[in-house]
């Protein structure tokens, strides 16, 4: 049992208040019943006080920040709760989005869009990733290699950046990626077992997906797939991986798909609609850990997943009432 598990009794109460306040399930049903924007607008700020200060009629991004900003207002309410050991954790946890700040100003550098805004970065690096402040004001490969060269992540770009070719942005992006998963493991198996799953099942999970997605999209070849993955079999087995490489088409995939763990709660009559699957089975993991009384850093992870996911629930449905989809289109995308 971890140090933590019995220094906070009452984390889980504290959680699930916060928890309470949250957009549910059937307020989704009433988002989707609206016609336009501005009425889901109007709707979500009728539901619950955390969206009183979004625009009446806001474009994408500024949804995304707004939501930014709500999910960060509960990490820093969950960092006082915790120790200064738990506190590190979190931070580890939060990794995946520090990440995603790098891409962010990478992609923006590398189009040529130097002023494209960077506000949805700025709020993770106020609250959270201070070590990054300069990042958004980065406007070239240079000033982006001169500034990577004081991080933690200055190998992944060192080598791509020094070559007078064009920069692989998928490459750089995915070794971020396997980067990230592999060091947030090795922190699971350092605490408990619960931890390890929700883990480990993210990780099998975004190895079938990233395997689907680079076969259908951009048919690499079996060599150059397995280059992408993130080392790591936890309730998939390394054989049935390999076969998944190997495959040559959608059919081929779904047949040894119906043979692992996941086929019972997930599915795979088609993958059309995969990474939804793999997120509303995601989605129910995190719920059992959350509602499981767990008293430990564990039951936080569980909690910052859920929301990041339910917040993604928001946005689709905002963006689906934007741009006319059906009812039943937008609900397959959600958890």
């Amino acid at each position: 049992m971890s140090v933590s598990s019995i220094m906070y009794p009452n984390l889980m109460a504290k959680l699930q208040g916060m928890y309470a306040k949250k957009i549910k399930k059937d307020a989704l049903e009433e988002l989707i019943k609206q016609n336009s924007t501005k009425q889901v607008v109007a709707l979500l700020k009728s539901m619950n006080e955390e969206f009183k200060g979004l625009e009446d009629n806001p474009k994408r991004i500024k949804i995304k920040i707004f939501l930014d900003h709500i999910f960060l207002t509960d990490v820093q309410k969950i960092s006082r709760l915790l120790n200064k050991n738990d506190k590190k954790i979190l931070r580890e946890f939060l990794g995946i989005y520090e990440i995603k700040c790098m891409k962010s100003v990478l992609r923006r550098v590398l189009s040529g869009n130097v002023e494209e805004p960077t506000n949805d970065i700025a709020n993770w690096i106020d609250v959270v990733f201070k070590d990054l402040r300069g990042l958004e004001t980065v406007k070239n490969k240079k000033d982006f290699m001169g500034f990577v060269k004081r991080t933690k992540y200055r190998d992944f770009f060192e080598k791509a950046f020094e070559q007078d070719e064009d920069i692989n942005i998928f490459e750089i992006e995915n070794e971020l990626d396997k980067s990230y998963f592999e060091h947030i493991m090795k922190v699971a198996k350092g605490y408990n077992a619960s931890l390890e799953d929700m883990i480990g099942k993210k990780i099998d999970l975004n190895n079938i997906i990233w395997i689907y997605r680079e076969k259908k999209n951009y048919h690499f070849e079996e060599t150059k797939v397995r280059k992408t993955l993130i080392p790591i079999c936890y309730k998939i087995k390394k054989q049935e991986l390999d076969a998944l490489m190997k495959t040559n088409n959608e059919n081929e995939m779904i047949e040894i798909l119906k043979k692992t763990y996941y086929a019972k709660q997930i599915g795979f009559s088609e993958l059309e609609n995969l990474e939804a699957k793999a997120d509303q089975f995601l989605y129910k993991l995190y719920q059992k850990y959350f509602r499981g009384k767990m008293f430990d850093i564990g039951v936080v992870y569980a909690y910052l997943n859920m929301l990041d996911l339910e917040n993604n629930d928001i946005m689709n449905v905002v963006e689906g009432i934007r741009y006319h989809l059906g009812k039943e289109e937008i609900r397959q995308k959600l958890v």
